[in-house]
């Protein structure tokens, strides 16, 4: 698989504030790789960069093939779809989708715009003003004004992040549909491990604008390398290893309750639809647990043994 975009040892700054000291990073055609991690890790500042709206302080950006490190946004065959959807409210679905097409004067535009409006699948509303639509319809147009750029590389930075759980779900079939279809190269950037699991090739975990594990979806989720990447794809409980190199790590669902060599309080409970979510003091320090919610109510203050099965644990590299 040839390389889409290639990141070589990326510095970005903001004035004398060191953003992304030194990032690498290699993206295949077609692939849908995702930056994640939390607020201030340097997955926006990334996304920024490779646009071409922050100028790198030492590194390249080479994309299909060529060196765009220093090149402005509109020398570059990238597209960019934005948290807020960034629409024209006094033009029509249509005219937004046509509007980056109108301005490199393409001649097949009226094709290339029902082609966009046909995949994201809003042939029907190209005459509505934005206004005039729902969330997530907002978010396809801004999608297909996109994709009709035929870019080389696709950005998307927190696209769902504006819609209602249902619409989030809705999107993210949409996108891999899309994606799927269309074989677009596509950077997603988000804070939401669900969102990264359910939608990448790849996932690009960043830590205070460093990489800290690359891998699938399945590879991050089952394999963490360290307590910080555990922490983030829900393995909350990090206890060090017996023989003091390590840690081991457990999802709350791992957690035994009732039975056990551990002795734990219960400080809090709460409903979550198909099970109840439990908080323990214990020795060990605070422990969650969850347990089906047709399971017994455990009342806040009982006091019950719990056991941290040794098969369901995971061994880390570093807690750091």
């Amino acid at each position: 698989m040839s390389d889409a975009l290639v990141l070589e040892n990326l510095t970005l700054a903001y004035g004398e504030t060191v953003a992304v000291p030194d990032l690498s990073l290699r993206v295949g055609r077609g692939e849908l790789v995702t930056l994640l991690g939390p607020s201030g890790c340097g997955k926006s500042t990334t996304m920024r960069a490779i646009a071409g709206l922050l100028s790198p302080r030492a590194g390249r950006i080479v994309i299909d093939g060529q060196d765009v490190t220093h090149r402005p946004p509109s020398r570059r065959n990238v597209g960019l779809v934005f948290q807020s959807y960034a629409l024209f409210p006094h033009l029509s679905v249509y005219e937004n989708v046509a509007f980056g097409l109108r301005l490199r004067r393409t001649p097949d535009l009226a094709a290339r715009v029902a082609a966009g409006l046909r995949t994201v699948g809003l042939e029907a509303f190209a005459d509505r003003r934005p206004a005039a639509l729902s969330g997530g319809q907002q978010q396809r147009v801004a999608l297909a004004r996109s994709l009709v750029m035929a870019p080389d590389v696709l950005l998307l930075d927190e696209p769902l992040s504006n819609l209602d759980a249902r619409l989030r779900l809705e999107m993210r079939t949409e996108l891999q549909r899309v994606q799927r279809e269309t074989g677009v190269t596509m950077i997603f950037v988000t804070h939401d491990q669900a969102e990264a699991l359910a939608l990448s090739d790849r996932i690009v975990v960043m830590r205070a604008g460093q990489v800290e594990q690359i891998g699938t979806p399945e590879e991050i989720y089952k394999a963490p390398v360290s307590g910080f990447v555990a922490d983030f794809v829900g393995f909350e409980i990090i206890l060090p290893a017996p023989d003091g190199t390590g840690a081991r790590a457990w999802r709350p669902s791992a957690v035994v309750l009732g039975s056990g060599p551990y002795q734990g309080h219960i400080r809090g409970v709460s409903f979550a639809g198909a099970r109840r979510d439990y908080v323990l003091d214990s020795a060990l320090g605070p422990i969650k647990a969850d347990a089906p919610a047709e399971a017994p109510v455990l009342a806040p203050g009982t006091e019950l043994a719990f056991a941290l099965p040794e098969s369901r644990a995971v061994l880390l590299a570093r807690v750091d």
